[in-house]
């Protein structure tokens, strides 16, 4: 039976069932190798950073794209990827002789579900922050935060893409957050503690907004806060934990005049508990004009068994045939 034939088949049985459909399809990606820096192609060191090889990804599935959060496997041979308009993608990843990342291939798409089994439609499948509820385990149970209808949800993802969320209480501190600038990073930092950013702002004088959420929890919030010291005009986009316990916070910037960057801080485990204000290391700053980089936002990290640190990072498109879909990977090499 072909990958089409199953398709047309499950939605009938939906339509006879009076259910939608919600089968996870094969999808061609392209993945092309680019060079970090363009005028220096040979060149690899970005900050605190090595070049380990990034990819320009393309696929003709009208689904693509939007990619804005990323999980990784322990080995870096899958990657699970949530985009803004609730989309699921796992696929798999290829590397040289040297360990650097070569090409992507065997990618599935579906779309996320609601708590119906519906697929979601508009702002309301907004998905902004993947974490997992067991380090690397891109097949096991995964975490997501929306902006928009601001929330957090947990799927199961071991009974597949097409999995019905449970809802993960939080607390009413996002209720003040910007309509596009709301919750937009989350990594469960510790088995029973899910640690969640918000993207920009409440007011321009402030910090930016995080706070400790329990985990699963007893079905009620229970929130304790801390913040962010801004780097203006960066705002979060993502956060991924660290080897030491600490935290990596990904952070971009874009204007017209002095157009788009990201920034990748280092927070320490020492650094992170309640009422914290978190400034920690800027590993790298880097700007569009200068590197292959796009409108980064999902940040993913695996630690090697020679004790490596690899850091990979994906870009929105926002769907625009003005911006790529990027996915780049680091070595921490301070």
């Amino acid at each position: 039976m072909t990958a089409l034939t199953r398709i047309l088949l499950a939605c009938a049985l939906g339509l006879a069932l009076g259910a939608p459909a919600a089968l996870a399809a094969p999808i061609d990606v392209e993945g092309a190798r680019i060079p970090l820096y363009q005028n220096q192609p040979a060149e690899r060191r970005a900050g605190a950073l090595i070049y380990r090889g990034g990819l320009e990804l393309k696929s003709s599935d009208v689904g693509f794209g939007g990619w804005s959060d990323l999980a990784v496997s322990a080995d870096g041979s899958e990657i699970l990827a949530i985009s803004d308009e609730a989309h699921w993608l796992r696929a798999h990843l290829t590397y040289d002789a040297s360990g650097d990342l070569a090409g992507i291939n065997s990618g599935e798409i579906a779309p996320m579900l609601n708590e119906s089994g519906k697929p979601m439609l508009g702002k309301d499948g907004d998905a902004e922050g993947l974490t997992l509820e067991h380090p690397h385990d891109v097949h096991g149970a995964a975490i997501v935060s929306f902006e928009h209808n601001v929330r957090v949800w947990r799927y199961d993802l071991s009974k597949g893409l097409d999995a019905r969320p449970t809802n993960v209480p939080i607390g009413d501190w996002v209720k003040p957050l910007h309509e596009n600038q709301q919750l937009e990073a989350v990594t469960l930092w510790k088995p029973d503690t899910l640690l969640t950013f918000a993207e920009t702002k409440v007011n321009p004088p402030d910090d930016l907004l995080g706070a400790f959420e329990a985990y699963p929890g007893d079905g009620s919030p229970h929130t304790r806060m801390l913040s962010v010291v801004p780097h203006d005009p960066f705002a979060i986009t993502g956060v991924a934990n660290a080897p030491d316990g600490g935290i990596f916070l990904l952070e971009r910037r874009f204007s017209i005049i002095g157009g788009g960057g990201m920034e990748l801080r280092h927070i320490g485990a020492n650094e992170i508990h309640e009422g914290a204000r978190l400034e920690g290391e800027v590993l790298v700053n880097l700007a569009m004009q200068d590197v292959n980089i796009d409108n980064m936002e999902g940040v993913a990290v695996r630690e090697s068994p020679n004790g490596e640190t690899f850091i990979y990072m994906i870009s929105d498109d926002n769907y625009s045939s003005l911006q790529r879909t990027l996915l780049l990977m680091f070595e921490l090499k301070r």
